[in-house]
C-alpha cells in the first residue's frame, strides 16, 4: 500500500495548485479554497449563515459549494482488472482524484481435449485517475496505470491416451511418459486509462454511500504468450515416440503455433475494462 500512499499525496499537493487560478470568485466571504462559487440549491446568503441548500439526489459539482481536499470516499470494486481498493479525495470545480488497486489470485482445474489443465490467474496492479463530471453524474476519468504484473499461467498434463493438434500436425502422447508442460500469457506493463462512467466516487450531496460504474481501456504492453512442453511425442497412430525435444518437426510445429497465439492476443495491448463497485464517502475537514 506504501506507493498508493506517497502517490497520493504527491497528487494531492500538485494537483490543486494547478487548479486554483481557474476556480472563479464571487464574493469576499467565499473562502479561496471553496469548491465552487455557484450557489446551491440555497442562495449564497443561507451558505455563509451556516445553513445548507435542499437536495435529495445527486448534484452537479458546481451547483454544490465545499471546500476541496475536505471529503474522502473509500470503495471496493470488481473489474476485469481484478478485486479492487479506491481512495478518493474532491478537488476544485467539477473534479475528484482517485487512487486504484486490484489484487486476483484464482485458480480453477479443467479436462480439455485430453489433457488436464489447471489455470491460475493472477491480476496485480494499482493506478491513479481524475474523475471530471462535465453533467450531473457522467464521468470522464483520464488516468495512469503505473504498476500492473497481470498474467495467465496453464498446467497442462495428458491423460492415458491424449492426442493433441500443434501447428495444424497430428500427435499423440506416450502413456508411460506423457506429454506435460506450462503456457503463460504476459499481460504486463504500464500505460495510460481511458475511463468512462456514472455515478460519484465522491459523493456531492449528504449521501454517504454511491454505487458508481465505468467502463473503458487500458494501453499495456503487447500480451505475449509463451508454451513449454515435455515428455515423450508419438506420432498421430501412437508410433515412433521420441522426447519433444527431438522428436522431428515438433519443436518448429510449437514454434509456429505460438506465433499464431502471440499474433491472435496482440489487440489486447488495448485492454478493456468494465467495473462495477461500491463507495463511502466522510467528510474528515472542514
Amino acid at each position: 500500500m506504501r506507493p498508493i500512499a506517497s502517490s497520493l499525496f504527491v497528487v494531492l499537493l500538485a494537483v490543486p495548485a494547478s487548479f486554483f487560478a481557474q476556480v472563479p470568485s464571487c464574493k469576499t466571504y467565499l473562502s479561496p479554497y471553496d469548491f465552487s462559487t455557484a450557489a446551491p440549491l440555497g442562495s449564497l446568503d443561507a451558505i455563509s449563515d451556516g445553513v445548507p441548500g435542499g437536495a435529495s439526489g445527486q448534484v452537479e459539482p458546481s451547483a454544490y459549494a465545499d471546500r476541496y481536499l475536505t471529503r474522502l470516499s473509500l470503495g471496493g470494486s470488481v473489474s476485469t482488472l481484478g478485486t479492487g481498493g479506491e481512495l478518493a479525495t474532491n478537488l476544485p470545480y467539477r473534479l475528484d482524484l482517485r487512487v486504484v488497486g486490484n489484487f486476483f489470485d484464482f485458480n480453477w482445474k479443467m479436462t480439455d481435449s485430453g489433457f488436464y489443465v489447471v489455470v491460475n490467474t493472477e491480476l496485480a496492479n494499482t493506478g491513479a485517475l481524475a474523475d471530471y463530471y462535465p453533467w450531473k453524474s457522467l464521468r470522464i476519468s483520464p488516468g495512469f496505470l503505473y504498476y500492473n504484473t497481470d498474467r495467465i499461467r496453464g498446467d497442462v498434463q495428458a491423460a492415458p491416451g491424449a492426442t493433441f493438434t500443434i501447428n495444424n500436425v497430428n500427435y499423440a502422447s506416450q502413456n508411460s511418459n506423457p506429454i506435460h508442460g506450462t503456457g503463460r500469457l504476459q499481460l504486463r506493463g504500464a500505460g495510460f486509462l481511458a475511463m468512462a462512467g456514472w455515478g460519484h466516487y465522491v459523493s456531492r450531496n449528504e449521501k454517504r454511500w454511491s454505487f458508481p460504474f465505468e467502463g473503458g481501456v487500458a494501453f499495456i504492453n503487447t500480451p505475449t504468450a509463451t508454451f513449454s512442453l515435455q515428455g515423450n511425442v508419438c506420432n498421430a497412430q501412437g508410433q515412433d515416440c521420441q522426447p519433444a525435444a527431438t522428436f522431428p518437426g515438433f519443436q518448429s510445429n510449437l514454434a509456429a503455433q505460438i506465433a499464431t497465439w502471440n499474433n491472435d492476443v496482440k489487440p489486447f495491448h488495448i485492454y478493456p475494462i468494465v467495473e462495477g463497485g461500491v463507495t463511502y464517502t466522510f467528510r474528515y475537514r472542514r
